[in-house]
C-alpha cells in the first residue's frame, strides 16, 4: 500500500528542483464562493490514485472539464501529481483555458514555486492539506497564496486540526473522509468533524471530500453541515455525468 510518507518524500525529492513553468496566465480569477452557492459541486479530473490505482487511463481530460461545466460542476478539481494521480500542472493551464469556473489546483504542495505555478497556470484556488504541514509552513504558505490572489481550500481530517488553521481567518474547509495514513475511507469521522465545523458558527464553506458516490452521500454530508461537496473517481468512471449530477442535485 502507497502511504503518505511515501507521497511526501517523492514530492519532497520533485520540488527541491522545482523550476517556474513556461506559462503566462491569461484568464481572470474566478472566486469560488461565487460559484458553489448555487452549483455546489466541485469535481475532479483525475487518471488514477494511491487508493484506488488507474481509475480511467482513456478519459480526455479536457473534455470531462467541458462535460463537468455543462451539467452544472460549480468548480473543477485538477490533480497536478504526477507521480501518483497521473497529474500535469500544464494540463491544468489547458482545461483554465477551456472552461469558465474556478479551478482547484490539487496536489501535496508544500513550497512556494508549486503555488507560484499554480497561479501562473490558472487556478484560482490551492489545496493546503493541514496534516502535512507545520503551522510555520502553513502560514507562510498561505499568505504567499494570497499575496498572488489565489483562494485556500484548507483540507482537514478531524475538528483538533481546525484549531491550527482558525486564526488564517479560512473560506474554504474541506474535510476529508479518507484517513491518508490507512487510505480507508472514514465518513462517520468526517460527519462528525463537518457537525463540529458548523457549530462554530464559522464564516467559511464547508467542502465534504472523498467518498461520495451517491445521492445518499450528499444527503448524509448535507445533514452534516456540507455547504459543497468535491466529487472525484465516480465522475471519471461512470459513462453518463448528466445522470449522476442529476441525481445528486435532486438529493440537495
Amino acid at each position: 500500500m502507497i502511504t503518505v510518507k511515501e507521497i511526501l518524500r517523492r514530492k519532497k525529492e520533485e520540488v527541491s528542483t522545482l523550476k517556474r513553468i513556461k506559462c503566462i496566465r491569461n484568464k481572470k480569477f474566478y472566486k469560488l464562493a461565487d460559484f458553489i452557492k448555487n452549483k455546489p459541486f466541485i469535481c475532479e479530473i483525475k487518471k488514477s490514485s494511491p487508493s484506488t490505482g488507474e481509475i480511467n487511463k482513456d478519459i480526455d481530460k479536457f473534455e470531462q472539464a467541458k462535460i463537468y461545466e455543462e451539467c452544472g460542476a460549480g468548480g473543477i478539481s485538477v490533480l497536478t501529481d504526477k507521480n501518483f494521480f497521473s497529474g500535469d500542472i500544464e494540463e491544468l493551464y489547458e482545461i483554465s483555458r477551456i472552461v469558465k469556473l474556478p479551478i482547484l489546483c490539487k496536489d501535496f504542495i508544500i513550497n512556494k514555486q508549486q503555488i507560484e505555478n499554480a497561479h501562473i497556470s490558472g487556478a484560482d484556488i490551492i489545496l493546503l492539506i493541514v496534516s502535512i504541514l507545520d503551522n510555520e509552513n502553513i502560514s507562510s504558505l498561505t499568505d504567499y497564496a494570497r499575496n498572488l490572489n489565489l483562494e485556500i481550500l484548507f483540507e482537514i481530517h478531524n475538528f483538533t486540526e481546525f484549531g491550527r488553521i482558525e486564526k488564517l481567518h479560512p473560506k474554504y474547509i474541506g474535510v476529508n473522509s479518507r484517513n491518508l495514513e490507512t487510505m480507508e475511507i472514514e465518513k462517520e469521522r468526517a460527519f462528525e468533524t463537518l457537525e463540529k465545523l458548523s457549530e462554530t458558527n464559522g464564516d467559511f464553506f464547508k467542502i465534504a471530500e472523498s467518498g461520495i458516490t451517491s445521492g445518499d452521500d450528499i444527503k448524509y454530508f448535507r445533514k452534516a453541515g456540507a455547504d459543497a461537496f468535491l466529487i472525484g473517481t465516480v465522475l471519471m468512471k461512470c459513462n453518463n455525468v448528466k445522470k449522476i449530477m442529476d441525481e445528486f442535485y435532486n438529493c440537495l
